[in-house]
């Protein structure tokens, strides 16, 4: 292939990307932060440069879906070759999508919605994934071990806003799997290792792989062209949107503020922090029975204070299955029993009259006084409750085994009539299960509780 003579000067990219274009090591590039501080349009600019300079490029332009690649990285691309005045170098194609370039490299584009096509791509050398923070965990993967050059390693570049697609961006895969170690830097460099099993002279041996990965951090301050109108929008989410404000401003990782919330008596500062499990005392049993997931809340009352040691979420399990976890984790301590009243009714899943809390007899070897179940109250009165106990009462979550509760607190949401919006089970938010099994527990052993007075 022949390169094509052409000289970009370096005043041509953001100073705040120059690092980007020395020679490096470096396997996948990640470029994230706010809006307006020109990421996608610096990859590219340096993809335009290389794919005119090198003697092999063959990039794969990836999104979650085919169909939004032309209006993002392919028109991107377009841009900045009419800009630079190039395009006469350039055959933009529509159909199929792609690019090719007169010396002979090319892009071609591949979406995520079916990720098989990236395996029929063959020795890419460069690829850029535009939206990353869009794609699932599964589909990254596929990526990866569908990348594969027989002549060299492919050069991954991995633009994103820090927009988590689960309510807490700690759990969202992305953030575990790049930034668990960052803490704020403007350019931040990770490894990942690997342990793998490969075939060297016809015997199997394991080494570890390690993949090294960059972390680029922008804002708008770091783009001189962003206009003041822009700044002026940005600006003013920090008084309308304090979210918003830090995710597309500041650039930052956060989770969406709960403007309803169910426990708006709920302080992460005052109600999480270390909780140790006492084996001369109670263990508090609070269940729910919905099978995805079986849900349970383990907890401790004694000293004028309430401990929750755990929250249990079994995915496709039953009542059965979180028995077998208690008797696993919490052996030998006496238990008391609380949970939905509806337990007590036969479970369609037995041939005979069987009910949840009849399982949870036998299983945990219980007396009858050691369950406590009463009718649920109207939610509405219920929240009321709740909130006066977390407010007044001394109630400690366990920072490290009780997340789902933490999680529920913050992200369970009111209905106008002061119910729980539960009108989606897929999503975790409009679950609720730990919150029922707090709730539970505080309606059979907190009823007696009022706000002190005066």
């Amino acid at each position: 292939m022949r390169q094509v003579e052409v000289d970009i000067d370096k005043d041509a990219y953001l100073e705040c990307y120059h690092h980007l274009l020395d020679e490096n090591d470096i396997d996948i590039e990640i470029l994230f932060g706010a809006r307006d501080s020109g990421k996608s349009k610096f990859i590219a600019q340096y993809f335009t440069e290389q794919s005119m300079m090198l003697d092999y490029f063959r990039c794969l332009l990836i999104k979650e879906t085919h169909e939004s690649i032309k209006d993002a990285q392919w028109q991107m691309l377009k841009d900045v070759a009419e800009e630079w005045q190039v395009d006469h170098l350039f055959n933009f194609q529509t159909s199929p999508l792609g690019i090719k370039v007169q010396n002979g490299n090319t892009f071609a584009t591949r979406g995520m919605d079916k990720p098989g096509k990236i395996r029929s791509f063959s020795n890419p050398s460069h690829a850029w994934v535009e939206e990353g923070n869009q794609i699932s965990e599964t589909s990254f993967i596929t990526l990866l071990t569908g990348l594969r050059n027989d002549n060299g390693p492919v050069k991954l570049f991995l633009s994103l806003n820090p927009e988590a697609n689960t309510p807490d961006f700690q759990d969202f895969w992305l953030y575990k799997m790049f930034f668990a170690n960052y803490r704020g830097e403007k350019i931040y460099v990770g490894r990942i290792t690997t342990p793998v099993k490969v075939v060297r002279g016809g015997k199997v041996v394991e080494m570890e792989v390690t993949l090294k990965f960059r972390i680029t951090h922008t804002t708008y301050h770091d783009n001189p062209y962003v206009t003041p109108q822009r700044i002026a929008f940005h600006e003013a989410l920090q008084h309308t949107n304090p979210y918003w404000y830090r995710v597309f401003t500041l650039g930052l990782w956060g989770n969406q503020e709960n403007d309803m919330p169910w426990a708006f008596a709920f302080n992460r500062q005052k109600h999480v922090g270390t909780v140790v499990v006492n084996p001369s005392q109670i263990l508090y049993l609070a269940f729910d029975f919905n099978r995805n997931p079986a849900a349970c809340l383990v907890l401790q009352w004694y000293d004028d204070q309430v401990r929750v040691l755990e929250s249990i979420k079994l995915p496709k399990s039953g009542t059965d299955a979180l028995c077998d976890y208690i008797l696993l984790h919490y052996p030998g301590y006496l238990y008391m029993i609380t949970g939905d009243y509806s337990g007590n009714t036969p479970s369609s899943l037995y041939e005979e009259e069987v009910t949840n809390y009849l399982i949870i007899k036998h299983k945990l070897n219980l007396t009858d006084g050691q369950i406590n179940v009463i009718p649920n109250p109207p939610l509405e009165h219920n929240q009321t409750h709740v909130n006066i106990i977390l407010h007044y009462y001394n109630v400690i979550i366990s920072e490290e085994n009780a997340k789902g509760l933490t999680f529920d607190m913050e992200n369970v949401r009111k209905t106008p009539e002061g119910k729980i919006e539960k009108k989606n089970r897929k999503d975790p938010a409009q679950q609720a299960d730990i919150l029922d099994c707090f709730r539970y527990f505080c309606n059979t052993f907190l009823s007696w509780f009022k706000p002190p007075t005066g």
